[in-house]
């Protein structure tokens, strides 16, 4: 029975990892709930710290294999073992089979998806079992969020446990109902946009695409030329430019060229060089090649946009000594096309809940801009867009998400996919955004209000089984 749990353990890390891309079969997520509980019934605390962590390396150890493709096993096996070891303090508490303690399990497990979101480092929140219930759950996410889905999952896989009819019915009913549930009201439609995507491609997978930085931004730029009249917005990706295009001459005149030749307002992704160092910034260049609107990143990622602990790691990883430090905003930037409010998320900032919720606030539709090259062929292009489309459905807007390499696509305001451009194919996507702006209770939320909600009810819950 030990080397069964201990086994069952390492199937639940396995059954988490297919509830995400490239799998994504939404019911491996439940299933991973009921294998972790069980591994921790009835033994004693070291035991179930050692199984809590051997499910959290075989969760994160096929789930983030792409932070390591180009930079070696060393960046991978330590954000494995870091994310692994927060999975492990599930194993604090105690657990038998019944009711409450399947309460307590889904309440620790969700606040510890809650901590890895913001700490350390800022906080790294891939991988939160909320993203993953989009198909049959789309319409509970404005009323429960991603944090509401990863707290019902893993209650449910846990009360599973118990074998009982009733609760297979309630799960079945669940779905069933789901479709029909909606907590967003709906604005009349302001306006239509047409927004065409250009996912220009780059010469080379990996770090060196950006040693041919300029023949990347001439990818986009032909593209561009070859888009039909009509459109009222073209936007590029994340590092669609990653020379200076205000202050380096080739750069600026290939966008001059572009600009004029589409007569369509321009909004694209650039690498900017400050007196301090560089930003990663979202530009809007009007019609006349006038720059309208400047959004520079605010959620850097750590390890990739800065470097925590610098000598640390360059002393395990020389890699570490070509990432240049970027320097983040201080302010969102929402500009309007056609009296159209949206608002910019580049990349990374798509993983924390507040900062997605304060970005997100007075918009009609959001645009996610991305750059996967550098990940080459691992799933890490398509768990990002598995993670947009939850932000879609919590917040009910929908989302225009163009990538160097894909995933460019056009998401509804319900999470699912309308329309979208093969990965690593270059070409355009045409989509027409409504004005729709639907203000949803899970917009409302704040991770604070979860992390005191949930922490007060497993307190109180806890002083309730002990007396």
């Amino acid at each position: 029975m030990v080397k069964f749990r201990s086994v069952l353990s390492i199937l639940a890390g396995l059954s988490f990892w297919g509830a995400f891309a490239p799998l994504q079969w939404w019911p491996m997520a439940f299933l991973g709930s009921s294998f972790l509980f069980i591994s921790l019934l009835d033994v004693p605390i070291k035991i179930r710290l050692f199984r809590a962590f051997l499910a959290g390396v075989s969760f994160f150890g096929p789930l983030l294999h792409w932070t390591g493709i180009y930079v070696g096993a060393f960046p991978w096996l330590a954000l494995t073992f870091l994310e692994a070891s927060i999975f492990a303090l599930i194993g604090i508490l105690a657990y038998q089979r019944n009711f409450r303690s399947s309460l307590h399990f889904a309440l620790l497990f969700t606040l510890l998806e809650l901590l890895r979101m913001k700490a350390p480092f800022g906080g790294f929140g891939w991988g939160r079992v909320g993203f993953t219930q989009i198909s049959p759950l789309h319409n509970l996410y404005p009323l429960l969020s991603v944090t509401g889905i990863s707290l019902l999952v893993s209650l449910v896989g846990a009360y599973l446990t118990k074998r009982r009819f009733r609760t297979l019915v309630m799960l079945t009913l669940l779905i069933i109902c789901a479709p029909v549930i909606s907590n967003s009201e709906n604005s009349p439609v302001k306006a239509k946009l047409i927004i065409t995507a250009v996912q220009g491609g780059v010469d080379e997978l990996g770090l060196r695409f950006n040693a041919r930085a300029l023949s990347v931004l001439r990818h986009h730029a032909a593209l561009t030329q070859g888009v039909p009249q009509g459109s009222d917005l073209i936007i590029w990706p994340e590092n669609a430019s990653d020379i200076d295009p205000i202050k380096d001459p080739a750069a600026a005149s290939i966008l001059w060229q572009t600009i004029r030749s589409a007569k369509t307002p321009l909004l694209i992704g650039a690498v900017e060089q400050g007196s301090v160092g560089p930003s990663n910034s979202s530009l809007l260049f009007s019609p006349t090649g006038e720059l309208n609107s400047r959004y520079i990143k605010q959620d850097l990622a750590p390890f990739g946009e800065y470097m925590p602990i610098r000598p640390i790691v360059e002393f395990f990883n020389s890699y570490a000594e070509r990432v240049i430090d970027f320097q983040p905003g201080d302010h969102w930037v929402r500009p309007k096309i056609k009296d159209l409010t949206f608002a910019s998320l580049i990349c990374f900032e798509v993983l924390d809940d507040d900062h997605v919720r304060s970005g997100a606030e007075g918009t009609n539709f959001l645009i996610a801009q991305t750059n996967n090259a550098t990940f080459g062929t691992s799933s890490q292009a398509k768990q990002q867009l598995q993670i947009t489309q939850a932000r879609a459905a919590e917040l009910n807007r929908e989302f225009a998400v163009v990538s160097t390499t894909g995933w460019t696509a056009h998401i509804g305001s319900r999470g699912q996919k309308l329309a979208t451009i093969p990965q690593f194919q270059p070409g355009t996507l045409r989509m027409e955004i409504t004005g729709e702006r639907g203000e949803t209770f899970a917009g409302h939320l704040r991770s604070w209000m979860w992390a005191v909600g949930l922490s007060v009810l497993l307190m109180f819950s806890r002083w309730r089984y002990r007396r």
